[in-house]
């Protein structure tokens, strides 16, 4: 008995359907062709605080199940992996690793784990989700990470790679020789609650390292902003999360994955939805705020990924724009 996918994943007509009409056609394009009624895994739950990796997750659980028409066969982080594991409950199907904003340097221990995990399965079919990509400081690329991952990507027998925006795909193309795909974030799959703005202004600020490195409009005001560490709540349900790795059984494993996962997105649905307009320079601030129908002021990260992204898909999220001066 499969488990559902995620109550938030429930179809219906939002404010931000344009987008998710057009997230939805290139996802279902681009998974569907890997979807030949076999069994399938989806790799990296992220089993962090942050609610923009849970809304990915969310999103990429109904869109796989509704392309394959089945829940995985097996899930796990990227930590707990177990190949033999993998292989024996696809048997010959797709391994799909989740997307993010954590390929590269900045990230350099989840990129690692990941190269660590595709190595011991390079031989299957193998599709990493829309993703972007996050480098340190100028020098951004690091060239023992970079020939590492060649040599692990270039290993791979069957690999799907998507990328999230223009600026993303053209490193993976130029730094890393990886060739990629557009696609928009899984995230877009969503149906977040229906909720009545309460205030005028919400300012959603990074305080981590994607930080930008200059003052950005939205921060102009840092007493009334908040990022998503501020909030005890999403600390508490991650940490009740912890155990959900060790469930031997697949199946309730993945019902407590998507548990925890779905009450991060409420929460954040729930800070952001205050607002009538979203200042941010998160990326899910910019996509969930998006499909709940909030006008959104966007500034970038310090990765690039918030600019590139919104400049990417600018035809579909007609409800977002670029902070003044990073038109």
């Amino acid at each position: 008995m499969s488990a559902a996918p995620p109550k938030m994943l429930v179809y219906i007509r939002r404010p931000g359907e344009q987008m998710t009409d057009c997230a939805r056609q290139i996802l279902q394009q681009a998974l569907g062709r890997h979807m030949d009624g076999k069994p399938y895994a989806l790799i990296d739950y992220p089993s962090y605080a942050n609610p923009g990796d849970a809304a990915i997750w969310c999103g990429a659980r109904g869109l796989l199940e509704t392309a394959a028409g089945r829940a995985p066969s097996y899930v796990s982080t990227l930590r707990h992996f177990d190949a033999d594991e993998c292989r024996r409950a696809v048997a010959g199907g797709p391994v799909f690793f989740l997307g993010g904003g954590n390929f590269g340097s900045l990230y350099e221990k989840h990129h690692r784990l990941r190269l660590r995990a595709v190595e011991q399965i390079a031989d299957q079919v193998i599709v990493l989700l829309p993703l972007s990509v996050a480098e340190k400081p100028l020098p951004a690329s690091d060239p023992v990470l970079v020939a590492r991952t060649r040599e692990v990507f270039g290993g791979c027998a069957r690999l799907t790679i998507l990328s999230r925006e223009h600026r993303s795909r053209a490193i993976l193309r130029d730094v890393y020789g990886l060739d990629s795909s557009l696609c928009p974030d899984t995230a877009h799959g969503l149906a977040p609650p229906v909720q009545a703005p309460v205030v005028g202004l919400v300012r959603l600020a990074r305080c981590d390292g994607e930080a930008p490195r200059r003052e950005t409009a939205h921060k102009s005001s840092k007493d009334d902003a908040f990022d998503w560490s501020d909030d005890a709540s999403l600390r508490w349900i991650n940490r009740a999360g912890k155990l959900a790795p060790l469930i031997p059984v697949q199946r309730l494993r993945l019902a407590a994955f998507d548990h925890v996962a779905r009450r991060k997105v409420a929460v954040a649905c729930r800070l952001l939805g205050r607002g009538r307009v979203v200042a941010t320079d998160r990326l899910h601030g910019v996509i969930l705020a998006d499909l709940m129908g909030r006008e959104v002021i966007a500034s970038d990260n310090a990765t690039g990924k918030v600019r590139s992204y919104v400049e990417t898909w600018a035809a579909q999220l007609t409800r977002v724009s670029l902070a003044a001066g990073e038109e």
